[in-house]
């Protein structure tokens, strides 16, 4: 008898056990509008509040130090059917992992990435529900990185010193001479440039985009009010910076994407393209004094530049 029990186990483990099939992941940045073609054109607009257009200029390279890139089926985290997909988080303080990662959208940089699912179904690498259709995306960078040409104009201020351009530019801004281009090249973070976009909301820079799940795209800053249902997205409630509230940029450049989980023996994957529009970023005011080309020009991303940012997920 208890042999006959011991082959009826070694059946059921051999026949009962459902394998889990496999997904890969794949990250492309991009600055190439090309993926995005059904995207319409961005609007050519201006600010009316840092004196008058001077010009436009295309970052040559453009990066990113990523300190949370992830994808979300519904809103809380503390719903047991919440599915996520998450890339960089810091990963729940996993040492193997970093907290951070770095992407080079105008290197056309693409990487295979090994994600950490959350929910309450992982299993395997996958999860259980055959079916999780991603309405959220968010994008939490630790900085935006670019290097420009300077315009040309602007050599007579170098006479005035570097601190003259410092301050027209920031203070972790640094400018070097390429004797191969003939050109001054300044290399700088997004903070300079996005500061003035959100002093209203007394910060610096947002506390991060978040993709989907509405028609419109608006900076919303939370204060304590509970949102109703249908407002709510990741991270709604727990934003704030030096005690000031923290402002989030929502925007409806993302369109749901839902994914079958693969069969025992299935390998799928899912292609990420994370595109950022370069063309034109920053743009370039005469400041208090209205006059071009002196050192109280603002220096600024073009008006709602996060609608630059495109997500397109498809399934290989």
């Amino acid at each position: 008898m208890k042999t006959k029990l011991l082959l009826l186990l070694i059946i059921v483990s051999l026949f009962g056990c459902k394998e889990a099939g496999t997904i890969n992941y794949k990250l492309k940045y991009t600055t190439s509008t090309e993926a995005f073609r059904s995207v319409s054109a961005l609007p050519d607009s201006l600010y009316p509040q840092f004196g008058a257009y001077v010009t436009s200029i295309t970052p040559y390279h453009y990066s990113s130090k990523i300190g949370m890139l992830m994808y979300q089926d519904v809103w809380s985290q503390a719903d047991p059917k919440c599915h996520m997909i998450s890339f960089v988080d810091g990963h729940d303080g996993d040492p193997r992992y970093e907290t951070a990662t770095y992407a080079d959208f105008s290197g056309n940089q693409e990487v295979t990435v090994d994600p950490i699912l959350y929910s309450t179904d992982k299993w395997d690498g996958i999860f259980k529900q055959k079916q999780v259709t991603f309405n959220f995306f968010t994008f939490t960078p630790v900085y935006l990185y670019q290097e420009f040409e300077l315009p040309d104009e602007y050599k007579p201020l170098l006479s005035l010193g570097n601190s003259a351009l410092m301050n027209l530019l920031g203070g972790n801004s640094s400018i070097t001479y390429d004797a191969a281009k003939g050109k001054y090249i300044v290399k700088m973070n997004e903070g300079p440039m996005v500061s003035p976009l959100f002093r209203q909301f007394n910060s610096g820079t947002p506390g991060g985009y978040i993709f989907g799940n509405t028609d419109s795209t608006y900076i919303y800053q939370y204060k304590g009010v509970e949102l109703p249902e249908a407002q709510r997205f990741p991270f709604w409630n727990n934003l704030s910076y030096s005690g000031n509230p923290t402002p989030l940029v929502r925007c409806n450049n993302f369109t749901p994407m839902t994914v079958t989980m693969p069969d025992e023996g299935q390998t799928i994957t899912m292609y990420s393209t994370i595109g950022f529009d370069t063309h034109n970023l920053i743009q370039v005011y005469a400041g208090a004094d209205n006059t071009p080309y002196t050192n109280d020009d603002v220096f600024v991303y073009a008006p709602k530049y996060w609608n630059r940012l495109r997500v397109k997920l498809e399934i290989k």
